[in-house]
């Protein structure tokens, strides 16, 4: 699976990359690679909770995004967190990610959810979705 490779090679890659350059902001409105990993955990929390969500219930819930940036300020993932803790939160955080979508039947995968545009996706387009985003981030940090 994508997800468990991904899980398994993230850590060696941020675990590779040296603390002050980790840390380091460009400028003001950019953030840092550190910054990067703590946005990766809010949508890991987001979504883990959209992805329990559409699971148990049987009618297509709605989904609303959230305040990106809001949630990187507010927990100042900048100045509160080492690398270490915050890597090892992405991990727990993915892991039980992992548990869900290991847990989910074919059923589960089609179940509909709809976006604040109201359009209709499946958990599967959802997940994918919140692969794909990572993926982005993920270039980002090795950049």
């Amino acid at each position: 699976m994508k997800f468990e490779k991904l899980l398994d090679e993230i850590p060696k890659l941020i675990n590779g990359i040296d603390d002050n350059e980790f840390i380091t902001k460009v400028s003001s409105n950019k953030w840092s690679k550190q910054e990067i990993l703590g946005h990766l955990c809010d949508s890991a929390v987001n979504n883990h909770s959209r992805f329990v969500r559409i699971i148990l219930t049987e009618e297509p819930i709605s989904i609303d995004g959230y305040k990106q940036d809001e949630w990187v300020r507010i927990h100042d993932y900048q100045n509160n967190y080492s690398k270490s803790d915050l890597l090892t939160l992405w991990i727990q955080l993915n892991k039980q990610i992992l548990n869900v979508i290991r847990n989910a039947s074919e059923l589960d995968f089609n179940k509909q959810c709809i976006l604040s545009d109201k359009s209709r996706v499946t958990l599967c387009w959802l997940f994918d979705d919140y692969l794909s985003h990572m993926l982005h981030h993920i270039k980002q940090i090795k950049s």
